[in-house]
């Protein structure tokens, strides 16, 4: 019941854990663990996000105190105090101007607020996804490199996300009924000139990434998916978290049990989930794949990635990333990431 409840109810206020121990010239010490010791960017936010700094690379280390020091990027908000605590994350910028991109707010029916940045090349478009529990700002740290290519590229919320409004019983359905804001956003692509469109995918949003390319109106404007740290079945996501957590093989079964049988009402939904329905990972996609995973992902093991790969090699791509955290490829390894896309968009997606 636990695991059913927990999967499907929004977090309004994370955990802050990471403790600043000092500031000064541009550089912020902070207590070393797995996250603040990664290489790359990151945003480090604090107070329930009325603070927020972009975090650079790590500059030296004291392991006999357990700190850290990096190069504070920019301040966007509050101020790094000393005994203040945060979260880690890794949302890199906070809104397009912040990344340096032209932008404008794009409220799709829903309502779900999007942000466009028009690009230079005719027809083509990226739609970013991002995942449970996520902001429109996930696809933000890859957006520079989408935008030197020439791509109009749309980011988008979707109903029960922080940015958007909640659903109708004020749980996440997991892409079932969130993946209507993507078909609004295809829809939306397709009505302003979009004539091939790649969706970018992060973790639950691959989800609905590869649901879109099978059974979207505007399928055959997809021309690819870029996925990264993939969910491409829930069944086997919740079966290997409570194997990382140690628990029971029974638990997974009985939160599946619940989420989408009579029993939904346990977990607050107020209909059963199929998410089964979701769950194409044994039907070759219908457009090339790239998929992007840290091969020490616990929140989504990178197995079932493998396994969709082996299973349709002409058309899926996967690039194993040594590190990092779910979803933080692009983070630690970025040259990796956009290399890796980059030649996978000019050896496999057709040009209309």
């Amino acid at each position: 019941m636990h695991i059913a409840r927990t999967l499907v109810t929004p977090v309004e206020r994370r955990p802050e854990r990471i403790r600043i121990v000092g500031s000064a010239n541009g550089t912020v010490t902070l207590k070393a663990d797995r996250d603040t010791m990664a290489p790359g960017a990151y945003s480090l936010y604090w107070g329930n996000r009325t603070g927020h700094a972009r975090i650079g690379q790590v500059i030296s280390s004291d392991k006999k105190v357990g700190t850290v020091t990096r190069r504070v990027l920019k301040i966007y908000s509050g101020e790094l105090r000393p005994g203040t605590a945060g979260y880690w994350s890794g949302y890199v910028y906070p809104d397009p101007g912040a990344a340096g991109l032209p932008f404008d707010d794009v409220p799709l029916p829903g309502p779900a607020p999007a942000w466009l940045i028009p690009g230079t090349g005719r027809g083509s478009w990226v739609i970013h996804v991002h995942g449970l529990g996520g902001r429109r700002a996930t696809g933000l740290r890859t957006a520079p490199f989408f935008h030197r290519l020439g791509f109009t590229q749309l980011l988008i919320s979707f109903r029960g996300d922080p940015d958007a409004p909640p659903t109708g019983d004020g749980k996440h359905h997991l892409g079932l009924t969130e993946l209507a804001d993507v078909e609004t956003a295809l829809k939306y692509a397709a009505s302003h000139g979009a004539g091939r469109i790649i969706i970018a995918g992060w973790s639950m949003g691959a989800t609905m990434a590869l649901a879109a390319a099978h059974t979207s109106a505007y399928r055959d404007l997809i021309v690819g998916l870029v996925l990264t740290a993939p969910v491409l079945d829930w069944r086997r996501t919740l079966f290997s978290h409570t194997a990382a957590w140690l628990l029971p093989a029974a638990l997974a079964t009985g939160a599946l049990r619940i989420l989408g049988g009579p029993l939904h009402r346990f977990a607050g939904l107020a209909q059963p989930l199929d998410l089964r329905t979701l769950d194409f990972t044994g039907m070759a996609p219908p457009v090339p794949v790239i998929i992007l995973h840290g091969v020490g992902d616990t929140s989504t093991p990178i197995r079932t990635s493998e396994d969709y790969a082996a299973r349709f090699p002409d058309l899926v791509s996967l690039v194993k990333f040594p590190s990092g955290r779910h979803t933080q490829e692009w983070n630690t390894w970025p040259q990796l990431w956009e290399g890796s896309v980059a030649r996978w968009m000019r050896d496999s997606t057709p040009s209309k």
